[in-house]
């Protein structure tokens, strides 16, 4: 991992959205971007960074010996990333805390159009969730609208609750989706952002058959959506319900 991205991770373990932190060292988003994709930094922006952020960096000469030193080690109680993987943190009694960007219900038309812009996702608040391993891949959170995945049974994700889903990566969609293993999905189309049961994947034709938990089949009925039309898939793996 070089400087920039070494600092990157630091300042988005800050939880201060990186717009703020680009406004703070008095530069642009894109500016900010600038530094943090060179290999090695700057003297003169480490020296600003650890200046305006002593709550992250403490001091000049910790910030100047933190970016660059090479470790695959984390302590517990710290946020810990990767370019691959979702954020972290080891509780050190064999549980984690998962940290992932959330889409909340007004902004599923914004999503629809920065999903792809890596500083629209930064600037997503959070969701965080309890589990017993460190999870590979890409995690995203999702506020449900509605209630078609309601139908009065443990299995409801009801309107208002947080799905948390893992990316199935493109070039996976050729193979037959795990619909036995998991069952519901967020699907991101052309049209909208759904939260839906797969229940039939037809590889050949590239079509997926969708449908609502919800008994009501006049106003849910199932149907079918072509994987062309999807930008995004993400297998669901933990449903935060409202109270």
């Amino acid at each position: 991992m070089h400087q920039g991205e070494q600092t990157r991770n630091l300042l988005k373990g800050s939880g201060i959205p990186m717009g703020d932190i680009a406004e703070k060292l008095g530069l642009t988003r894109q500016g900010l971007n600038y530094h943090l994709r060179k290999q090695q930094l700057d003297a003169n922006f480490k020296t600003l960074v650890a200046e305006r952020f002593p709550d992250i960096f403490k001091t000049e000469s910790k910030a100047s010996a933190t970016i660059g030193k090479h470790s695959n080690a984390y302590s517990v109680g710290d946020i810990q990333h990767n370019e691959t993987d979702s954020p972290f943190v080891d509780l050190g009694n064999g549980q984690y805390i998962m940290i992932v960007p959330l889409v909340q219900d007004y902004a599923y038309a914004g999503y629809l159009a920065g999903y792809q812009d890596e500083e629209y996702i930064d600037e997503l608040p959070k969701h965080s969730f309890v589990v017993n391993k460190q999870h590979k891949g890409k995690y995203m959170a999702f506020q449900v609208i509605g209630d078609s995945m309601s139908n009065g049974t443990e299995e409801s994700i009801t309107e208002g609750s947080t799905v948390t889903g893992r990316e199935i990566q493109r070039h996976l969609w050729s193979s037959r989706f795990h619909i036995h293993r998991f069952k519901d999905y967020v699907i991101v189309h052309k049209e909208g952002i759904l939260i839906k049961r797969i229940i039939r994947h037809d590889v050949e034709a590239g079509v997926i058959t969708c449908q609502s938990l919800n008994p009501d089949k006049d106003a849910y009925p199932d149907f079918d959506l072509d994987l062309d039309d999807c930008s995004q898939i993400f297998n669901i793996v933990n449903v935060t319900q409202i109270r």
